[in-house]
């Protein structure tokens, strides 16, 4: 997992808020995702919203990129 989580964010405090939420989500799903793929995450700024549902996002993302992957991959 690879993060990135620029100034635009916030502070300090609030960027490493978000690279928390963001690890614990990933902690969370990694039994459920695919192996063989390398994630990077760029947060974006409502990733700072506490009310911002990062779980649900992050699944969503990750099936679509391996859908695409898939996609992209096949002689089709």
């Amino acid at each position: 997992l690879g993060l990135s989580v620029s100034r635009r964010i916030g502070g300090a405090v609030t960027r490493n808020y978000v690279k928390r939420r963001i690890r614990e989500a990933f902690r969370l799903q990694k039994a459920e995702l695919p192996v063989g793929y390398d994630i990077i995450c760029v947060a974006k700024a409502r990733a700072a919203d506490r009310d911002w549902d990062i779980m649900r996002s992050m699944r969503t993302l990750f099936f679509e990129a391996v859908e695409r992957a898939g996609r992209k991959s096949s002689p089709d």
